[in-house]
């Protein structure tokens, strides 16, 4: 469970890290304080020094605060305990490492003695604070997002050369093509340049859709239902609660241990769930 929360904080921690909204978030806060250099670095500091100061200050105390926070928040309440509680055990889990990385970047970059504890209280009561204002407004941002169960509905990836041991042989999809899908959607419209193009499939990670397109992967902050309703006219089907199709994408289907699969390209293989299996035959997919 843990390493599998582990590894969901790291998606989602990539996902900000390459989100053009983050760094522009980033160095706009990062401009604003050295601008105005509070806690004394107007006067320690150049204003491209105190720039610099700030940007680096600032993403390194993300990074540490979002980790302690997340993780904190998964091993004690997983996705129950009141919102309250939440908020105050993530300020305060946020803002122990927040506060230590304060201190050794600053003793690192000025020097001078070691901080009072009344000097170090002080900074780590400001740092929880913050840290739980951020809790919250990130909480009321994902509020009505779903949460997956970990490895449950994760698209199984299929082993080569072990056709005869999964069980039947795979069915083709009918014959007759799909309507070709356009490259044009809202949805796409969310997506970096680079991994804009061909919708294959959307599956839910967390609170973040997992957006495959002929191009590449990448992590997008909404709902399923959202993502497929911006999905628009491209012809797609949801066969699970947490995954969604375009149906040019599926290339055939499987049975492993009695569950039905469809497999898209050459070795993805998206689960098929009960309440949906009635709609997937009528699409002609099984």
């Amino acid at each position: 469970m843990k390493d599998t929360l582990l590894h969901s904080t790291l998606r989602q921690m990539q996902a900000l890290l390459f989100s053009p909204r983050f760094w522009g978030a980033l160095v706009a806060v990062s401009a604003i304080l050295g601008l105005t250099g509070p806690f004394g670095t107007y006067q320690e500091l150049e204003l491209l020094p105190r720039f610099a100061y700030w940007l680096a200050l600032a993403l390194v105390t993300f990074v540490a605060g979002y980790l302690a926070m997340r993780l904190t928040l998964g091993i004690l309440f997983g996705n129950a305990g009141a919102q309250p509680v939440r908020t105050v055990v993530a300020g305060i889990a946020a803002g122990v490492p927040v506060t230590l990385v304060v201190l050794l970047f600053n003793h690192a970059l000025f020097g001078g003695p070691v901080p009072q504890v009344a000097e170090v209280a002080k900074l780590f009561v400001n740092c929880s604070l913050i840290a739980a204002a951020i809790s919250f407004l990130s909480t009321l941002a994902g509020r009505g997002a779903r949460d997956v169960p970990a490895n449950a509905d994760a698209p199984a990836t299929e082993p080569a050369g072990n056709d005869a041991k999964e069980g039947p042989p795979e069915r083709s999809p009918p014959s007759v093509s799909p309507p070709s899908q356009s490259a044009q959607s809202a949805l796409n419209d969310r997506l970096p340049h680079a991994i804009r193009g061909k919708l294959a499939y959307l599956s839910m990670q967390d609170h973040y859709v997992e957006v495959h397109t002929d191009k590449g992967t990448t992590l997008v902050l909404m709902r399923l239902a959202d993502a497929i309703r911006e999905a628009g006219d491209i012809p797609g089907l949801q066969i699970h609660r947490s995954h969604w199709v375009a149906l040019d994408a599926v290339t055939g289907n499987r049975r492993k241990d009695g569950k039905l699969f469809l497999k898209l390209g050459e070795s993805v293989l998206l689960p098929v769930s009960r309440s949906y299996a009635n709609a997937v035959r009528k699409a002609g997919l099984a």
